[in-house]
């Protein structure tokens, strides 16, 4: 089955008075219908950016897709038009952002913004676009949902507003939502309750969901593929399972091991990675992790790492699963055990 969303060495670079950005540098990945797939990496790494681009969404004065290819069932969305990115903005592509309070407008009441998307993609009447979001409001877990149409957003709690949110990116019922870190600024209860609301949206509407997250206990629990970005460029990809029980890139490794585990002793520390990541106004010639990771070779720091294929569509540009790499096995293995 040919996949929902397929996006192929997408680019994407922004103009500073300090010189271009190369903020996505190459980035790949394919979504099915019905499918999660959890884009993750450091603050910086180009995942909400590449989200962006999927929406259309990079600003022209300073942003730019420089090259690479978004195709959506079919349809190539990187050279249309204002007018036609309106059209698939809300219809077929959805958007839950990290903070309701600053995409949400201030000035209009919820109702109105819900139905203001019913209105404009599906054709209803004001009535029938009233009757219709208070449904939404109710589908997604607000009580009194004809009293909350008429508050504004500062009326509702943090929970409240990021359910709005969902229900306006769902309110056109669009086969395809990007959530950027969607949980972010909520506490862990309601974090776990709008994961929850998600998962059971999804299978009802058979939506898929590209969810940007820098939190790995997010992926565990929603997510059946992950995408690791680091620096502007997926390094390891592949069925979260096989991610989080076989990472084959370094990088990959160091995310999981700066994680707290419930299984583990009370003595045990939490390893951080060390250093900083790259500058993209002068990306580096070889891999962008080089510099951080212990087991760098001179080839690492010359030459970009090729993609190469595991079990299960589990992928990874590393020199490391080079087969001239002779300290492959015992560098990964060395990693795992410092996980495990």
């Amino acid at each position: 089955m040919k996949p929902l969303l397929e996006v192929d060495q997408l680019r994407v670079s922004f103009r500073t008075y300090g010189g271009e950005v190369q903020a996505v540098r190459g980035v790949s990945f394919s979504v099915k219908e019905g499918e999660t797939l959890a884009i993750v990496g450091e603050s910086g790494c180009g995942k909400s950016v590449t989200s962006r681009a999927l929406m259309g969404m990079i600003p022209p004065r300073s942003g730019q897709v420089k090259g690479g290819s978004i195709r959506f069932r079919g349809r190539e969305l990187t050279g249309l038009t204002k007018m036609e990115w309106q059209q698939v903005r809300g219809s077929q592509i959805g958007m839950i952002f990290q903070d309701p309070m600053t995409s949400l407008n201030p000035t209009m009441k919820i109702g109105q913004q819900i139905a203001e998307g019913l209105i404009k993609h599906r054709k209803q009447t004001k009535t029938e676009a009233k009757e219709e979001t208070r449904k939404l409001l109710e589908r997604v877990g607000i009580p009194e949902a004809a009293r909350r149409f008429e508050q504004y957003p500062h009326e509702l709690s943090g929970g409240m507003r990021q359910r709005v949110g969902i229900a306006m990116a769902l309110a056109c019922q669009p086969q395809l939502v990007i959530a950027d870190e969607p949980t972010t600024a909520l506490d862990v209860t309601i974090q776990a309750q709008i994961l929850r609301l998600m998962k059971e949206l999804q299978k009802q509407l058979n939506t898929s969901i590209i969810l940007i997250t820098h939190d790995l206990g997010v992926v565990a629990e929603v997510a059946d593929h992950v995408a690791v970005m680091y620096a502007g460029v997926v390094v390891e990809s592949g069925p979260v399972g096989e991610i989080f029980d076989n990472p084959r890139h370094p990088y990959t490794q160091g995310l999981l091991q700066s994680v707290p585990r419930l299984d583990a002793g009370k003595k045990e520390r939490l390893i951080p990675i060390e250093g900083t990541p790259p500058d993209l106004f002068r990306p580096p010639a070889g891999c962008p992790f080089a510099a951080r990771c212990r087991f760098a070779m001179e080839i690492c720091m010359e030459h970009m790492p090729q993609s190469n294929s595991f079990f299960n569509q589990h992928e990874a540009s590393c020199w490391l699963n080079d087969p001239r790499a002779q300290r492959t096995e015992a560098c990964m293995v060395a990693g795992r055990e410092t996980h495990g």
